[in-house]
């Protein structure tokens, strides 16, 4: 098989937790929009580690504003695949309530007027109701629940890989 970096790799050789540590270590070498051309697994895993990482780092308000929300239906998928379909739900819960592009302003291009969307108040900031319901949705991802969504995903790793 063909790695992330075009070499040749034995990829039976590794567990799902060792393909995942290493896509981890080599995966910011290639931009999101580079993912897509990678085999479905892969990108399974890497939004995955993505979503993990950004949340990790910033919480779920910068991943709405960051460039990683353009990928959220890739993510929403990648949970699905994994089996872990209450996760999926509600990201997909956050972003109908704040769609990452009405957060980082895109929606302007697309000739809406801030105003006309309901999710912001006068001060240009998300209505503090729509805020305080995405902060519980976040508070219940597995990130924050205690939910053990890695054993899921190694497990979808391992069996990808069983199926090469």
């Amino acid at each position: 098989m063909k790695w992330i970096d075009g070499s040749d790799i034995d990829i039976k050789s590794f567990s799902g937790e060792e393909l995942c540590e290493k896509l981890s270590l080599e995966m910011w070498e290639h931009e999101r929009s580079e993912w897509l051309e990678f085999e479905d697994f892969i990108q399974t895993a890497l939004f995955i580690i993505d979503f993990d990482t950004e949340m990790n780092m910033n919480g779920i308000f910068t991943f709405l504003e960051n460039s990683i929300g353009h990928y959220v239906p890739n993510i929403i998928k990648a949970f699905r695949e994994i089996g872990d379909y209450k996760d999926a739900e509600i990201l997909s819960e956050i972003c109908r309530l704040a769609p990452p592009d009405l957060i980082r302003g895109e929606f302007l291009d697309k000739g809406y007027n801030e105003y006309d969307i309901s999710v912001f108040g006068d001060n240009h900031e998300l209505n503090p109701e729509v805020a305080d319901k995405i902060e519980l949705l976040e508070s219940i991802l597995y990130l924050n629940s205690g939910f053990d969504m890695w054993s899921l995903f190694y497990d979808y790793l391992d069996k990808q890989i069983a199926e090469l």
